[in-house]
């Protein structure tokens, strides 16, 4: 018992004294996109599915699909908003759309903030069945369009949520 006690007392020390040895992320270049990421503890990165996903990482039914784009050369003078439209119509067009692919999505909020330094568009929403939590980043940077979605079980947000603003912070589009 004492033994086991010394080895805990020793691994507690080591980890306060070197933080990043026992807990450290792993991180991810895109060579192909010029942008990096730090995959959070736990995540597993999978096989990316579908046109223009970049990453994917997945841990249970949480998830960080990261999707780049190349629009067309006379599109990248646009700032980000240019590209949006109205933000007040944005939510009720959303959902319409996404209907099509998600049981019951419900557009909460959406925001301003910056990543990598980019101004970037930010909005949350739920679906059901299962009932998941999404926080979806969008971000331009000259003839790339970045889309970074976040989701994990609705029940886990208040948990996910610090990581994925780790996530966010720690993002760096070259």
């Amino acid at each position: 018992m004492k033994k086991r006690m010394k080895i805990t007392t020793k691994l507690l020390l080591l980890s306060l004294i070197f933080p990043s040895i026992c807990f450290s992320q792993t991180k991810w270049n895109s060579k192909k996109y010029n942008y990096n990421i730090e995959i959070p503890q736990g995540f597993s990165e999978s096989k990316a599915v579908g046109s223009n996903v970049d990453f994917k990482a997945t841990k249970g039914l949480s998830s960080i699909v990261v999707v780049v784009k190349t629009i067309p050369n006379e599109y990248s003078s646009y700032t980000i908003w240019d590209m949006l439209g109205d933000l007040e119509t944005f939510g009720a067009e959303w959902e319409l759309g996404a209907k099509e692919y998600m049981d019951n999505p419900q557009f909460l909020k959406y925001g301003k903030t910056n990543l990598s330094n980019l101004e970037t568009f930010w909005y949350d929403y739920t679906t059901d069945n299962p009932k998941l939590y999404s926080k979806n980043y969008q971000t331009k940077k000259g003839n790339k369009l970045y889309t970074i979605t976040l989701t994990c079980p609705n029940s886990e947000y208040s948990y996910y949520s610090s990581v994925w603003f780790r996530f966010k912070d720690k993002m760096k589009i070259e």
